[in-house]
């Protein structure tokens, strides 16, 4: 199958989440998208739950499909001995994938009740994806700077590597505190790694 395909397949990704966090938050009365995390939309117990799991399961799915169309890509547009770097990125991406896909079989805890195994689970893989995405973006962005004519792909990844970095480590402390901003810090988290891999779905088949 063509990598072109596959990429687009990062398009899609981003819809389902997009749609999944709007559905899910609208059928939820008092979520609030300033200050509830996303994971929250599916908790043990949610309302909805069963809705939203498909979606979720799908941008897993379709950001997997994704990471295996920029494998075929880094392979087939790799100058001379620059192949590692790109592969060990796609090839961790679709680790994030996997990890993200497994997260929503182990549900997060309700704020304010005692931790379980399934909700340490969850701490523990979306930890694991969090590191994946920002390590994908790196690998991913140093390899652009090394084919030619893709400098400005790898400034962009840089910028959104930055963007995920800062604002995931805000969303953090945010979470710790019970901060009232916690959800946006998220959010922000979040749309750093979404909005690179949309426009690379965009941009990359055309190459």
């Amino acid at each position: 199958m063509s990598y072109r395909l596959l990429l687009f397949s990062g398009i899609l990704a981003v819809v389902f989440y997009v749609a999944a966090v709007i559905i899910g938050g609208a059928l939820r009365p008092g979520y609030s998208h300033i200050g509830n995390f996303v994971s929250e939309l599916i908790e043990t117990g949610a309302p909805n739950k069963s809705l939203l799991n498909p979606l979720f399961i799908l941008y897993n799915l379709f950001t997997g499909t994704f990471a295996v169309g920029l494998l075929l890509f880094v392979q087939a547009k790799s100058p001379s001995g620059s192949v590692n770097l790109g592969r060990a990125g796609a090839i961790i991406l679709i680790a994030e994938a996997v990890f993200g896909l497994v997260t929503i079989f182990f549900p997060q805890d309700v704020r304010g009740t005692p931790a379980t195994a399934t909700g340490t689970m969850h701490i523990v893989l979306a930890g694991l994806s969090s590191l994946t995405t920002m390590g994908a973006i790196l690998l991913v962005g140093l390899w652009f700077r090394r084919v030619p004519g893709m400098i400005g792909y790898a400034w962009y990844s840089l910028i959104s590597l930055m963007i995920v970095f800062i604002f995931g480590g805000l969303a953090a402390y945010t979470g710790a505190t019970d901060s009232p901003i916690s959800g946006l810090m998220e959010r922000i988290t979040i749309g750093g790694f979404l909005q690179w891999m949309l426009v690379l779905g965009i941009l990359l088949p055309s190459l």
